[in-house]
C-alpha cells in the first residue's frame, strides 16, 4: 500500500509548491542596504530567496534574546521585514529562517545544552516568543515558507514535545509552509519531520578531497548521500530542500564545505567552486523527491562582492554565478 501512496504524496507536494525552489540566501547587513541591488540578484534567475532573522543565547542558563538594542539592521524585526518586502517587490518567493546564535565561548547552536528543567523552560518560553513574533510578521507580509529553527539539533532531540506544540502554535498564526533546517550531519535525528511540510537540510556534505575535482567524480562520491536522502524522503513522505548549500571558492572546495573557519587562508580556486555547484544541480534537481535549494550566500552590494581573488562562499562575480544563473534559467 505504502509504495503506491508515496508517489501520490509527492504529486500533492509538487502541486502545492509548483516549480523547483531555485533559491539564493541573502546576506544580512549591519546597516540598511540599497535594496535596488536586488536587480542584480534577479540575474541569477532564482525564484526564491531566504532571509534570516537572529536570536541570541548568552549562557547555559539564559533564555533567548532577539530584536535587542545594538543589533545589526538585518537582525531587527524592522530590518527583516524590509528585506522580505524588497524580495517580494522583486517577485521572489521567500523562505524565512530564524537562526539561533550561541554567544558563550566554544559553543555551537547544534550542541548547546541546559542542565535543569527550569532553564529549559526559560529557553522554551523565550524561543516561543521569538518564533511566534516572526511567524506573525511572516503572515502579515505573505512569506511563502518559514523554518521553526536552524541547526539546533540537541534542542530538537531533547524537547520533541515542545517542538510539536510549537508547530501547532505557529500554524495558528501563520498559513505558509513550515520546515526545520537540520544540519547536514543530523537530519535523520529530527523527531518531528512528519509534522512539517518539507524536510530542510543545510547541505554541506563532502563531495571530493581533490583540489579541483571533476563533476563526474563529485556525482559518483555523492551516490551514498543521495540514496540516504531519498530513503529519508520516502520514509517521511516529505520532499527535501537544501535550505543552505554552497562551497568556498578554494582548493578542495568539495572537502568539508562546512569548515568556514579552517579554510580562510586557503588558495583561491573559483573553478572548483563552480564544479561543485554543477555536481549538486546534476545530482539532485531532476529528482521528484527533491524540491530545490538555496545557494549560500549573496551580498546585496554586488559590485564589491566576490570576484576572482575571493575564496569565500559567495558565487558572485565568479564562474559559479554563471553556473547558477544558467541552470536556474533552464530549470525554472
Amino acid at each position: 500500500m505504502t509504495k503506491f501512496l508515496l508517489p501520490f504524496l509527492f504529486l500533492i507536494a509538487s502541486y502545492s509548491f509548483g516549480q523547483k525552489m531555485n533559491g539564493i540566501s541573502v546576506n544580512g547587513e549591519k546597516y540598511a542596504p540599497d535594496f535596488s541591488n536586488f536587480s542584480y540578484l534577479k540575474k541569477t534567475n532564482a525564484n526564491w530567496v531566504s532571509v534570516q532573522s537572529f536570536g541570541f543565547i548568552k549562557s547555559t542558563t539564559s533564555g533567548l534574546e532577539f530584536n535587542r538594542e545594538g543589533f545589526w539592521y538585518s537582525q531587527t524585526i524592522e530590518g527583516v521585514t524590509d528585506y522580505i518586502k524588497a524580495a517580494k517587490q522583486n517577485n521572489f518567493k521567500v523562505l524565512l529562517k530564524p537562526h539561533t546564535i550561541v554567544e558563550y565561548q566554544g559553543s555551537w547552536s547544534g550542541n548547546f545544552n541546559y542542565t535543569t528543567e527550569k532553564d529549559w523552560k526559560k529557553l522554551e518560553e523565550t524561543y516561543t516568543e521569538y518564533i511566534l513574533t516572526f511567524a506573525e510578521m511572516a503572515e502579515e507580509n505573505e512569506v511563502d515558507a518559514m523554518s521553526i529553527g536552524v541547526e539546533i539539533g540537541n534542542f530538537a532531540k531533547k524537547r520533541k514535545t515542545y517542538f510539536s506544540d510549537l508547530i501547532k502554535s505557529v500554524r495558528k498564526v501563520y498559513s505558509g509552509k513550515l520546515t526545520y533546517c537540520a544540519n547536514w550531519d543530523y537530519y535523520q535525528g529530527i523527531p518531528f519531520w512528519k509534522e512539517l511540510d518539507f524536510i530542510g537540510i543545510d547541505s554541506y556534505f563532502s563531495l571530493s578531497n581533490k583540489e579541483t575535482p571533476s563533476v563526474e567524480q563529485c556525482i559518483k562520491n555523492m551516490k551514498p548521500i543521495k540514496l540516504a536522502l531519498k530513503r529519508t524522503s520516502q520514509y517521511f513522505g516529505k520532499k527535501i530542500v537544501f535550505t543552505e548549500f554552497g562551497f568556498q571558492s578554494r582548493n578542495q572546495a568539495g572537502f568539508e564545505p562546512w569548515n568556514w573557519k579552517g579554510n580562510k587562508k586557503a588558495v583561491v580556486n573559483t573553478e572548483a567552486q563552480a564544479i561543485c555547484y554543477q555536481a549538486i544541480f546534476d545530482s539532485f534537481w531532476y529528482e521528484d523527491w527533491f524540491l530545490g535549494g538555496f545557494s549560500w550566500k549573496w551580498y546585496l552590494d554586488y559590485s564589491k562582492s566576490g570576484g576572482a581573488y575571493d575564496n569565500s562562499y559567495t558565487p558572485q562575480n565568479k564562474p559559479a554565478e554563471k553556473v547558477i544563473s544558467s541552470f536556474y534559467n533552464k530549470n525554472s
